[in-house]
């Protein structure tokens, strides 16, 4: 018998007889074909899992083949010109440029340059020409109003400027509350050029008169401007126009209040602001104070009056020999 063929039984022909096998000789058949199917059984193991290992493999490859890029193609879909429009460029093959521009008065929306890319699109997007308003800009400066005219503009400007643009301002009159003749009240203006125009101005207080070539600052009266204003009064007493501002002023005796328009009694009285001598007594009037010298009442009747005290608060007692006796305080003050 081979190793890797089961064990052979020889069957006997007709007529013939075959030897009888003992029970060990079966035993030790029966084992040899034993291991003989558990070989078979683990060489068909073996194959089986190498056979699933590759169906695995294949597996995978199959369900990440979408992410494997295709062919890239090598041109791009044809471009037209837009209307009142020109196309640049023939070419569509990949990084090649196409470009668009519009014809006078119209104005190009979109890309104006498109490029192939690898993977057969353009960059950007679609070009087209608009009909555009010269006005459209706003080109009038300084409230100017802008005429359409053919290919062209014009602006109308209003009262004090001029120039192409509105840019320039003309001769202006000063007005009647801007100080004059006073280099104190006059400042040179901030000029500066923008868009090939002269703007000037000036600074917080003044206004400006003159031209554009050669204006200047002069100074706003602001006691002048607001002397009739509905909100009233910009002080409640005097008010004082300084160089680009103002400021409010009280008469002698008066104090400016923090509000900076109102003016309020100096109390020279109780602030011991006053000359009054010893023996008088300080009286605060409006603006300021008077100093008095007060006087026992005269006799009458029973009673008569003498004074004990030579300070500010005097005090009148009646003379010993009469039966009654008064005290007199004659000191007082405004309560205003």
């Amino acid at each position: 018998l081979m190793n890797s063929a089961p064990p052979c039984i020889c069957l006997c022909k007709v007529s013939f007889l075959c030897p009888l096998y003992n029970y060990t000789t079966v035993v030790g058949l029966l084992r040899q074909m034993e291991k003989f199917l558990k070989g078979q059984e683990i060489r068909f193991t073996e194959g089986l899992r190498i056979m699933k290992s590759k169906l695995a493999s294949l597996q995978t490859f199959l369900s990440c083949s979408h992410l494997l890029s295709p062919t890239a193609p090598t041109t791009c879909p044809s471009l037209e010109a837009p209307a009142h429009g020109t196309k640049f460029g023939s070419k569509y093959f990949v990084g090649h440029e196409v470009h668009f521009t519009c014809s006078q008065g119209y104005q190009l929306v979109g890309s104006p340059t498109r490029v192939c890319r690898d993977n057969g699109t353009w960059t950007g997007v679609g070009a087209a020409c608009k009909d555009v308003s010269e006005c459209a800009s706003n080109p009038c400066q300084n409230g100017g109003t802008c005429v359409e005219g053919i290919n062209q503009y014009k602006c109308t400007c209003p009262q004090n400027w001029s120039g192409s643009h509105c840019q320039d301002q003309t001769q202006t009159a000063p007005p009647e509350w801007s100080v004059m003749n006073d280099p104190a009240f006059s400042r040179r203006p901030r000029c500066a050029q923008v868009n090939q125009a002269q703007h000037c101005s000036c600074d917080a207080g003044f206004h400006m008169s003159g031209t554009s070539d050669n204006s200047i600052c002069q100074d706003v009266n602001e006691c002048e401007v607001y002397r009739l204003d509905q909100g009233g009064k910009l002080c409640v007493h005097q008010c004082v126009n300084v160089p680009g501002s103002y400021h409010c002023s009280c008469p002698s005796g008066y104090k400016l209040l923090p509000d900076g328009r109102s003016c309020e009694d100096v109390d020279e009285c109780l602030s011991q602001k006053h000359n009054c001598s010893r023996g008088t007594s300080c009286v605060n009037t409006g603006g300021g104070f008077q100093c008095v010298n007060p006087e026992c009442p005269h006799s009458h009747g029973n009673i008569s009056y003498v004074k004990t005290s030579p300070f500010s608060l005097s005090r009148c007692v009646s003379l010993p020999n009469r039966p009654f006796q008064v005290f007199l305080n004659t000191a007082y003050r405004n309560s205003e």
